[in-house]
């Protein structure tokens, strides 16, 4: 009994010297350490790099958590708008597209004095063509639109068959009108994308204005166009050098991959300034349009 007393004594004072060198002298400290990094680089020498165990498990959580990570990566790139965040910082700060319009173009008259009677004549198709760019400001989500178009638009009165008459005849027929006019658009609008409704699905709206330059106007069937030959037997422009209008639209985008995809959409354009020439004569454009588009 008393040597194993002995023993616990001798073993207590060793450890209670051992927490002493340690809080009172840390370079003894120190050279203890370095003494078990030594002993244990030659245990590695001898039984491995893995000789415990514990190397092994940390390469393998390394491991798993790089291929959990490319896997996500590639997931993003396979799936673009389909995978993870709808929204991220786009990958191009410009995009470009092709834009394809059919539009059903429309018009309105209201005359006065030597315009009076003067009603709209009807719908016609018309093209539009042209590139269109946008610039996200705020992730992918928000974007400036704008473009250059090259536009056709139909423009069509009924009006007396007395009118540019010098006898005024009022059992005369009704004259027909049609002119082609032909615009340079450029628009001014924001795109706002909203959330996707299926995999690369996405919906977006659009508001803003179009500057619509005249190029050129076009008289159809002259020979019977009333105001063509009107007074001055075709000589006189009959409508104005542009027009000004508020465009409101919405359509899809389908992403084909991470920089190509498809937009199909419906645009109105309301024309906000009087476009004919006349005095006595007011008329605004209309125009729906499908839009084909395909982004690059």
């Amino acid at each position: 009994m008393k040597k194993v007393a002995g023993f616990g004594l001798i073993l207590g004072l060793l450890v209670v010297g051992s927490s002493w060198a340690q809080s009172s002298s840390p370079a003894l400290y120190r050279i203890r350490t370095k003494e078990s990094n030594v002993t244990e680089k030659r245990f590695r020498k001898i039984l491995g790099d893995n000789y415990d165990g514990q190397d092994q498990n940390r390469r393998d959580y390394d491991d798993d958590r790089k291929r959990r990570r490319r896997q996500q990566s590639q997931s993003s790139e396979n799936n673009g708008y389909g995978s993870g965040p709808d929204y991220l910082w786009t990958t191009h700060l410009i995009e470009m597209s092709i834009r394809f319009a059919p539009s059903l173009d429309l018009n309105t008259a209201e005359g006065t004095g030597s315009y009076a009677g003067f009603r709209p004549n009807g719908a016609g198709v018309r093209m539009s063509v042209g590139p269109s760019l946008d610039y996200f400001f705020f992730k992918d989500r928000y974007a400036f639109s704008s473009g250059l178009w090259y536009t056709i638009k139909r423009s069509g009165f009924q009006m007396p068959g007395s009118f540019g008459e010098t006898r005024w005849n009022p059992s005369a027929p009704e004259k027909e009108s049609v002119y082609n006019l032909q615009y340079l658009q450029v628009p001014v609008t924001v795109k706002m994308f909203a959330n996707n409704i299926a995999p690369d699905l996405r919906m977006y709206v659009q508001t803003g204005g179009l500057l619509s330059i005249k190029l050129a106007e076009r008289a159809l069937d002259q020979p019977r166009n009333g105001l063509y030959m009107a007074e001055t037997g075709g000589d006189r422009r009959q409508y104005g050098f542009g027009d000004v209008e508020l465009l409101l639209g919405a359509g899809v985008q389908y992403k084909i991959n991470q920089n190509n995809a498809f937009n199909l959409g419906m645009t109105y354009q309301r024309g906000l300034i009087d476009i004919a020439r006349g005095s006595d004569l007011l008329s605004k454009s209309r125009v729906v349009s499908l839009e084909l588009g395909f982004k690059f």
